[in-house]
């Protein structure tokens, strides 16, 4: 099984990651203790939580991969798990290692105490591991002594893959992360569609610290593949660019002839809130649109954005007659919350 060769967007989305993992190998047995993963809220003192604690000691490595995706894929990576992953960072296993590292960084913040294993890792033999060490600190968001040193190492690898994610994690932990976003920038326009989806979902990763890329990321936005139109839309929407460029590439997407990134758009500008103002008008041409759940999301960016604009007001009071339940809900919701704003 190979690690870092993930498919569409799964480059740095850990539980997508965690998925492909959990299908690549064999779950024989192992398969009754993710199911009941499943079925458990995470809290860290539940039943499924200590099984699963338990079954990464257990004899046959598949149950010991898989004990460590479950844990990853709750909504929150359970505190009590995070020793016990720790150790498996150091399984004789490789995919236990790699799904422990993905699971940590699942965790975010509260895997610090994985940073110095991670770092660890940055040094192991094999590059898809290496990759997913690197994610997984960039995640963590921790400085940790040695990082720097080993990434900036792989960031100068053959392996393009490998120096988006060393990138990735130097853009978070660095503290000038500017050259880092700055070459992932120029990985926007590489002819290989993966590594201009990855270089986008890498830039989404570093958050506020990529803000400066977002004249590249609004230009992704226009990209000739949907995959990358998806991941720079993202990226905007995590970098939290409020810039003219920003909202424009985002305006105009709410036009892409694919409507799941039609809905995103959308999404993304809520998340901008009044800072979004200019899109209003665009937002209520696409709480026309024929997908319910663009009609949708359009909706809840007027409610966000706030616009008192009479013809968004006539828009979504219209939107109270429409076919679909959800957008009728998502237009109450809308008027209500452009009332409580013109109250404040």
């Amino acid at each position: 099984m190979t690690f870092a060769r993930f498919h569409r967007r799964c480059y740095l989305n850990f539980a997508c990651i965690a998925g492909l993992l959990m299908a690549a190998g064999s779950i024989h047995n192992a398969a009754r203790i993710t199911l009941a993963a499943e079925a458990d809220d995470g809290a860290d003192n539940s039943a499924a939580v200590r099984a699963l604690i338990v079954a990464l000691d257990d004899d046959d490595a598949g149950v010991r991969k898989n004990a460590a995706l479950a844990l990853g894929q709750m909504p929150e990576t359970p505190k009590a798990a995070i020793p016990a992953l720790v150790k498996s960072l150091k399984d004789a296993d490789i995919d236990v290692r790699g799904a422990a590292a993905v699971t940590l960084g699942h965790a975010g913040p509260a895997a610090e105490a994985a940073a110095v294993d991670l770092v660890a890792l940055l040094s192991d033999t094999d590059a898809d591991l290496r990759g997913a060490a690197a994610l997984a600190l960039a995640r963590i968001g921790k400085p940790t002594e040695g990082a720097a040193a080993a990434l900036a190492t792989l960031a100068e690898q053959n392996d393009t893959f490998l120096r988006i994610y060393a990138r990735c994690a130097l853009a978070v932990l660095d503290d000038d992360p500017q050259p880092h976003v700055e070459a992932l920038c120029d990985l926007l326009q590489a002819d290989e569609t993966a590594v201009r989806e990855a270089a986008a979902y890498a830039l989404a990763e570093a958050g506020p610290r990529a803000k400066n890329a977002d004249n590249q990321l609004a230009a992704a936005v226009n990209d000739r593949e949907a995959d990358v139109r998806r991941a720079a839309i993202d990226a905007l929407a995590a970098i939290e660019s409020e810039s003219p460029r920003t909202i424009e590439a985002l305006r105009a997407a709410l036009k892409d002839k694919d409507a799941e990134l039609r809905a995103l758009a959308a999404l993304a500008l809520a998340d901008l809130g009044p800072a979004a103002e200019n899109a209003a008008p665009a937002l209520a041409d696409a709480a026309r649109d024929t997908n319910a759940d663009v009609r949708g999301a359009a909706i809840f960016a007027l409610g966000e954005i706030g616009s008192d604009d009479e013809a968004v007001i006539a828009r979504l009071v219209a939107a109270l007659k429409d076919s679909d339940a959800d957008v009728r809900q998502a237009a109450a919701a809308a008027l209500g919350n452009i009332a409580a704003m013109r109250a404040e």
